[in-house]
């Protein structure tokens, strides 16, 4: 495994990281056997920074995010959120959470209700976290529609109305309303079309430079990250097989994993040295 990605350990208070995994082992139970999906993962995650979590379909990438949001639970190892081990956090505190921690998903209908405006929508959590007047709840709304490219008027149509491009905007601009420090990311952009994939990957990158939020991206395709993240690590069948900084794992990927899936995303690597 790669040992290019610096170590964090003995970082000050004020330079410790926002999200902070260590050990983390998840297995599922089937028929009363414990099938691991992801083993001994280790990563961390700054204020303001994107690590990218890369990795095919069944390597265990989509697990680790689930065991952050606290949708999956975690058999061994901790989870840290701005100094705090919330690894088995219950059901009130994750709720309390949620104001700092938040998702979009490769599917943005499922957090968008067909039923609700999209201004319903995404003022429903501040109605629910904050005991603000209605006028501020609705420049809030406002605020985020701007911020991800949309008009406000969107705010009275539903869903169906928009585009799947334009609906994955709506489902950011909800995982952003309530001003959150990290938001994980799976597969934001895999259903979009490529035009439509930039559009929006440029979309994290200014919202980023913007809110100053981190994201935890989670992909199976390398070109996706290449240009968002700070940080790459890659997961083969549970196990972290490379981690690095992007130039790094671009440069010299050393794990043949590593270098199947720049290949897969047409980037060309340098032969491996001869021993």
């Amino acid at each position: 495994m790669s040992t290019k990605a610096a170590d964090s350990a003995g970082v000050s208070a004020t330079d410790r990281p926002l999200l902070d995994i260590r050990g983390l082992s998840v297995s599922y139970h089937r028929r009363g056997k414990g099938t691991p999906a992801i083993r001994d993962v280790s990563l961390d995650i700054r204020p303001g920074e994107t690590v990218a979590l890369v990795g095919e379909s069944g390597s265990g990438k989509s697990t680790l995010g689930r065991a952050v949001l606290g949708l999956t639970a975690v058999t061994q190892g901790t989870i840290r959120f701005d100094g705090e081990d919330i690894t088995h956090a219950g059901g009130a505190r994750r709720r309390e959470l949620s104001k700092s921690v938040q998702a979009v998903f490769q599917d943005p209908n499922g957090s968008l209700n067909p039923a609700l405006t999209v201004g319903q929508t995404l003022a429903e959590p501040l109605l629910v976290h904050s005991r603000d007047e209605r006028s501020v709840v609705q420049q809030r709304v406002r605020e985020v529609l701007e911020l991800v490219g949309l008009p406000a008027e969107a705010a009275d149509r539903y869903p169906r109305q928009f585009s799947g491009g334009q609906r994955q905007r709506i489902a950011i601009a909800r995982a952003l309303v309530m001003a959150p420090k990290l938001i994980v990311c799976d597969e934001p952009v895999s259903a979009l079309d490529l035009s439509v994939q930039a559009q929006v990957l440029n979309l994290f990158t200014g919202l980023q430079r913007e809110t100053g939020v981190s994201y935890l991206f989670i992909s199976h395709d390398l070109a996706v990250v290449r240009h968002l993240a700070q940080r790459i690590v890659v997961l083969y069948r549970g196990d972290v097989v490379e981690h690095g900084t992007t130039e790094e794992v671009y440069a010299d990927a050393q794990h043949p994993y590593t270098r199947k899936l720049l290949a897969a995303a047409g980037v060309q690597t340098a032969a491996p040295a001869t021993p």
